[in-house]
């Protein structure tokens, strides 16, 4: 029993390895230049073992964006436990976002767009989230910080369509992080933002620019 448990701690450990190494490459390089067996390799492990935890590439590149997907939903739950108002939330959001997407090779967003098991994932992934973002952008209204005359059902679809313009047609080699953000997502949420809100948004704004 004991050799059984420490068999299967290592496997964990392994697969967890395996997947921060994997998308540590994945982003520095893009999807398709990595492969398996230079995965293997760079991790001292056999490609046996490499194949016996994760099939092909497409599932190891799944588990991976599941794990880093609960990483970050963990810890904006955290962020807002702390007492931090919808603007604070949603500002924190953004900056993580902007770094996450700075550090990552372009082509890693338009390789995802080529496994259909993961798109299908991250849609339902977004579709699932809709009625916490839904309840999210109530408590802006309610606290003032937010219009209450906007169609909040319709804001994800926007996104959802803006995102996908922006990886099909490949502006994220055309132009910054910073450019991408703030002319789409900064100015999408000022439009729906009350003076209250975008007194807020301009305060954390300048407050980050001075830090």
């Amino acid at each position: 029993m004991q050799v059984l448990r420490e068999t299967t701690a290592y496997r964990a450990s392994l697969r967890e390895r395996i997947i921060e190494k994997a998308m540590q490459d994945f982003s520095r390089h893009g999807i398709r230049a990595v492969k398996m067996d230079m995965l293997a390799k760079e991790l001292g492990i056999s490609k046996r073992t490499m194949y016996e935890i994760f099939e092909d590439k497409e599932t190891l590149l799944f588990e991976g964006i599941k794990v880093y997907g609960e990483r970050k939903r963990e810890y904006m739950h955290s962020y807002a436990e702390e007492g931090h108002d919808v603007i604070d939330i949603i500002m924190e959001a953004y900056h993580m976002k902007v770094e996450e997407v700075r550090a990552v090779n372009p082509d890693f967003y338009l390789d995802l767009m080529k496994y259909p098991r993961l798109a299908q994932y991250m849609k339902e992934a977004q579709q699932k989230s809709r009625e916490g973002f839904l309840a999210f952008m109530k408590r802006g209204v309610d606290d003032g910080y937010f219009r209450p005359d906007v169609n909040y059902e319709l804001v994800p679809h926007i996104f959802d369509a803006l995102g996908q313009y922006i990886l099909t047609n490949s502006l994220v080699q055309q132009y910054s992080v910073e450019e991408l953000f703030s002319n789409c997502f900064l100015i999408a949420l000022r439009g729906f933002c009350t003076d209250k809100g975008l007194h807020t948004i301009d305060k954390l704004m300048a407050e980050a620019k001075s830090e």
